[in-house]
């Protein structure tokens, strides 16, 4: 066999190893229970509620976010990634612009049970 032939054949056992990896890391994601999430609305009040409920806006649902983004099978993959940018990528960007901007690094800060909405 050339070089350039077991190149190749490597090349396609990287990309199946790759791909029955996001395989298996999606099935643990979905059957994964969600970790638990504090938000206080009290300390986001200067936030615009549409900001993050959409739902207001585009008339996509009523009640949880957790409601549609965790039953419905399109986006239930992307659950994690979503609120990620969404929540705690807020939180970065104003750490970054020198603004009071609540946790950023520990995620025990966030995944607790919420207490005080």
């Amino acid at each position: 066999m050339k070089p350039s032939a077991w190149i190749i054949a490597g090349i396609i056992v990287a990309a199946g190893s790759l791909w029955a990896l996001r395989e298996f890391q999606h099935k643990l994601r979905v059957a994964a229970p969600m970790l638990p999430v504090t938000f206080a609305h009290k300390a986001h009040q200067a936030v615009n509620c549409i900001a993050c409920h959409h739902d207001y806006v585009d008339n996509s649902g009523q009640g949880l976010c957790f409601d549609c983004h965790k039953s419905d099978p399109e986006i239930q993959a992307l659950i994690e990634t979503q609120f990620h940018e969404l929540c705690w990528g807020c939180h970065v960007e104003k750490q970054a612009a020198g603004e009071d901007h609540g946790p950023t690094r520990q995620c025990s800060a966030c995944h607790e049970a919420d207490q005080d909405p």
